[in-house]
């Protein structure tokens, strides 16, 4: 049953690369991490960091071709999955705050932008 408020921009594989997600770790530094999946309600991530259900993280992303430098947010982990033994975590958050509503609003716009990117260099 799909609980999920509005629909999540897909970021395939080849999208990636050009899309930056970085998550404060433990150690209170920011980390890289991989983006799935993105709306303006929630996230979906990989990360090679553990992170607990239900705690907050602080995030920044953002898209190095575009006029908008990295965006804050914060979310709330709502599961955190072993991919398999000494693997990478798939991670889904709720946004529960932006640093820059406009900029995140754009953000979540973003994948037109990107598409269009890499149609041109393809």
């Amino acid at each position: 049953m799909e609980r999920r408020k509005g629909e999540r921009l897909v970021f395939p594989d080849s999208y990636r690369k050009y899309i930056t997600l970085k998550v404060r770790g433990v150690s209170g530094s920011f980390v890289d991490a991989e983006l799935f999946n993105f709306s303006p309600q929630g996230i979906r991530i990989r990360s090679r960091y553990e992170l607990p259900f239900n705690s907050t993280i602080e995030c920044l992303v953002s898209a190095p071709e575009s006029l908008i430098k990295e965006i804050p947010f914060k979310g709330r982990i709502k599961y955190c999955i072993q991919e398999e033994p000494m693997g990478n975590y798939v991670i889904g958050a709720e946004i529960i705050e932006s640093g820059d509503r406009t900029a995140f609003e754009i953000f979540s716009k973003i994948h037109g932008f990107v598409k269009g990117i890499i149609d041109n260099i393809s």
